[in-house]
């Protein structure tokens, strides 16, 4: 890929955004995909400079490791913009590169803080530049997810959280969030791998949201509910070799074990429900509507359990897509710890306005302890063991979305620890997760 030097802009003109699509929807046609971009844009020496000699060995460093577990960018698009090296094309393909290089960069190595690191600021900086000149553009929404995924990994909020919402309101823009009724701002797609990138690309936008959520409670979701006839990825077999593959729907009756559902449509299964989890926790506050919030507290539960039977293959079976594997059993772990801790303790509020209590109440008290105590006894020193496993071998792959699972069943185990309740194996468990925490933290500074 050739990169320009420094420089303005010159004469080069924005493309003119349709104001028709604000203002007039009747008035407003979709445009082409290109049509927002412009024509030539030089792309900085800094930038240049960082990517320029070793554009390659960036992609391969990037799909050994981050799209090992988190495949949403087309390694055949981006081949064929590489060598095309389009003038239309240079100043997104760069920045698209330069994220790609910060998602697999350790500062720690060097003893640098990650929101410190020269190759941080200088993609964040490069990100708000084309934001000014063309900021509807897929390179420009992946690029937002890599970045949110580096301040994920290194702890770095509440940037973290902004960052995802800005990819969020993108993707709305966009329309990738819902095809049929939302105001579609480009056409249809010419080929099935843009279709399906931009659809793994907004599933990564989703997950990364629903992740930096598990924390903080009352913080509404920026992406909406998945579209009722929403689609999950196709195999990622078929996705890395740039063929074309079926997609599964996302809404069915039971959870398929459809062997052409690949590891990254599990992960969207994973966090399809953790999404529902954390809508589920902002609700629950409204006492009018006790009986319904316990009902459906219920119904998750019992979906919980279904999707963590669907997700765990024995882990001793796990093979070459062992860290995908991990990723969505740990999504589905998280979101059961979420929902166990709302009921685990059935303790009356002194403020309650509605002293009464409800059959219901019991019931999913008893289903939380006993969801609790099986994910320490099984689910989460399984994953931690395979953490270590993975750590003996390259800590590259590995995922910070991990990071929280395993924080979270840390805790559990030391409040059982602490209660003296007897439950099989909760010390040395929690022995695990603090050893898998450690040795995470030596790739993603979150982890410390």
């Amino acid at each position: 890929m050739s990169a320009a030097s420094s420089g303005s802009s010159g004469n080069v003109e924005s493309p003119i955004f349709p104001e028709a699509f604000f203002l007039d929807t009747d008035l407003f046609n979709s445009v082409s995909h290109s049509a927002l971009r412009r024509s030539a844009y030089p792309v900085p020496a800094q930038v240049s400079h960082l990517i320029e000699s070793d554009a390659n060995a960036i992609c391969k460093r990037y799909f050994e490791t981050i799209d090992g577990w988190f495949p949403f960018v087309s390694m055949k698009r981006l081949s064929q913009d590489i060598q095309a090296s389009l003038p239309s094309e240079a100043a997104g393909l760069a920045l698209s590169l330069l994220c790609m290089k910060l998602a697999t960069d350790n500062p720690q190595l060097n003893n640098i803080p990650a929101s410190e690191s020269e190759l941080y600021r200088t993609a964040r900086s490069y990100l708000n530049t084309i934001e000014e000149m063309s900021p509807v553009s897929l390179y420009v929404l992946q690029s937002l997810v890599l970045i949110a995924l580096y301040e994920i990994g290194h702890g770095i909020f509440p940037a973290a959280y902004l960052t995802v919402g800005r990819a969020a309101r993108l993707g709305i823009l966009m329309g990738i969030h819902e095809r049929k009724n939302s105001t579609q701002l480009f056409t249809v797609p010419k080929t099935w791998t843009y279709w399906e990138e931009e659809r793994r690309t907004w599933w990564a936008v989703m997950i990364l949201e629903r992740y930096v959520n598990l924390g903080p409670t009352g913080l509404p979701l920026a992406t909406p509910e998945p579209a009722q006839e929403d689609l999950l990825p196709t195999a990622d077999s078929e996705w890395s070799q740039g063929r074309i593959g079926a997609n599964q729907a996302l809404y069915t009756s039971d959870f398929s074990s459809d062997s052409e559902i690949g590891p990254y449509a599990r992960v969207c299964q994973a966090s399809h429900i953790l999404g529902r989890v954390v809508n589920h926790r902002n609700r629950r506050k409204d006492e009018m509507a006790r009986e319904f919030i316990l009902e459906e507290a219920l119904q998750l539960s019992a979906t919980l359990t279904a999707l963590d039977k669907h997700l765990s293959r024995p882990m001793d079976e796990l093979h070459a897509d062992e860290t995908i594997t991990l990723v969505d059993v740990a999504l589905c772990t998280s979101a059961r710890l979420a929902l166990y801790n709302m009921y685990a303790c059935n303790q009356a509020n002194v403020q309650n306005v509605h002293p009464e209590r409800l059959p219901k109440e019991s019931t999913i008290q008893i289903a939380s302890i006993a969801g609790i105590k099986q994910v320490i006894s099984t689910r989460g020193a399984a994953i931690a063991w395979h953490v270590l496993r993975q750590g003996t071998t390259s800590l590259d792959g590995s995922s910070p979305i991990v990071i929280h699972c395993l924080y979270d069943a840390a805790t559990e185990c030391a409040w059982f620890v602490r209660e003296g309740d007897i439950v099989e194996g909760a010390a040395s468990t929690l022995q695990l997760l603090v050893q898998a925490l450690t040795l995470l933290a030596g790739r993603w500074a979150v982890a410390s």
